[in-house]
């Protein structure tokens, strides 16, 4: 669709639920807190994990959406052949300023792909919803929701990340 001219070659572009879904630039508060977010979780996970930052992440046939962050036992290049699954990832994240509905619908995309663990962090509301038990028909069972005094600990990691050293 880019080489038909449909699309620009640099606009950012997620498929959701089999719609082409044009994302909006990252503002400062938003890639910051990714950033922050990122390395918390390389300090947390340490070696034998990649945390990839928006890139593809293949939940089912009609999505590949393209989360903030995503954390995968391996290395880098375990990732080169092709995209991860749904149901490999250890950790999903995306991190809202202004896409909250968009970023709380996508709990459904990443449920049905199968993600143990779905992160929305709100930094409007400087809060973050762990998703926990994922079902096939797109929600997941388990839902707490943390405010920002509150501490959480990454799904396999012994590490305690304060949600105030994680928001902007």
């Amino acid at each position: 669709m880019i080489a038909a001219g449909s699309f620009a070659a640099d606009e950012h572009l997620e498929l959701i639920e089999g719609a082409i879904v044009v994302v909006q630039p990252q503002g400062p508060e938003h890639a910051g807190c990714t950033t922050v977010v990122g390395e918390a979780l390389r300090e947390a996970y340490g070696a034998g994990h990649v945390i990839r930052e928006a890139k593809p992440l293949v939940t089912d046939d009609e999505s590949m959406p393209e989360p903030d962050l995503v954390v995968l036992a391996g290395g880098p290049r375990d990732w080169m052949a092709r995209h991860p699954r749904g149901d490999e990832a250890r950790l999903v994240v995306e991190a809202s300023w202004t896409s909250q509905p968009v970023d709380r619908a996508k709990a459904a995309v990443y449920a049905k792909g199968g993600a143990a663990v779905y992160w929305h962090l709100d930094l409007a509301a400087r809060r973050l919803s762990v998703h926990t038990r994922p079902h096939a028909d797109g929600r997941y069972e388990v839902v707490h929701v943390l405010a920002e005094g509150d501490a959480v600990t990454p799904p396999g990691s012994a590490a305690s990340l304060r949600i105030a050293a994680l928001l902007p």
